[in-house]
């Protein structure tokens, strides 16, 4: 994490020195995610798999170059819905994540392309069962692809996060702590409309 905040603080001031046509860039974005993770609970239950799916809202702040090139901040937030199996969690959740992006993209129609990381974030189901757990610290590597046709851009994006700090928060019929890392494999459909300032 640490490397791609550095590799990114250094293409920003690149651009915003050196670039001619530098501009604000802004995108906002409705999405629909469907994940499905991993975890290992306590004894007896041991790994378990599970899904998430469900609707949010995306952002992006940054600058361009060009139109052409783009480096930007993002944060999103969702309300998928939570299931696990070891445990038959099914619940309501929210979830919240941030991190960097870079890409390129054709100025009024045509192929979008970005990369990026995922710096921090949660994932808090709502109880269910009597279990209640909470899941911090998310990390991890996106990419995504878009088509833009004047305004609207339709983007599909794919996330590989971890998340370092998973707390029972109410442990219900669950014996022990959980101190074991949710894997969650992302993918996401989105409407988004880039803007260049």
């Amino acid at each position: 994490m640490k490397h791609f905040a550095i590799v990114f603080v250094i293409v920003a001031l690149f651009i915003s020195t050196q670039a001619k046509a530098v501009g604000f860039y802004i995108e906002p974005g409705i999405t629909y995610e469907k994940g499905d993770n991993k975890l290992e609970w306590p004894a007896p239950l041991g790994d378990s798999t599970g899904n998430t799916r469900g609707l949010g809202v995306d952002l992006k702040l940054g600058m361009h170059v060009e139109s052409s090139f783009f480096i930007a901040l993002e944060g999103a937030y969702s309300k998928p819905h939570f299931e696990q199996s070891a445990t038959n969690y099914d619940a309501d959740a929210k979830s919240t994540l941030y991190g960097a992006v870079i890409g390129a993209q054709m100025p009024v129609v045509g192929l979008r392309i970005w990369a990026g990381y995922i710096f921090g974030g949660e994932l808090d189901p709502d109880e269910s069962g009597g279990v209640d757990v909470k899941f911090k610290d998310a990390r991890g590597p996106k990419v995504g692809l878009g088509f833009k046709i004047l305004m609207l851009s339709l983007n599909v994006e794919y996330m590989d996060l971890e998340y370092n700090d998973s707390v029972l928060e109410k442990p219900g019929s669950v014996a022990g702590s959980l101190d074991n890392k949710l894997k969650n494999k992302l993918g996401l459909v989105s409407l988004s409309i880039p803007l260049t300032l």
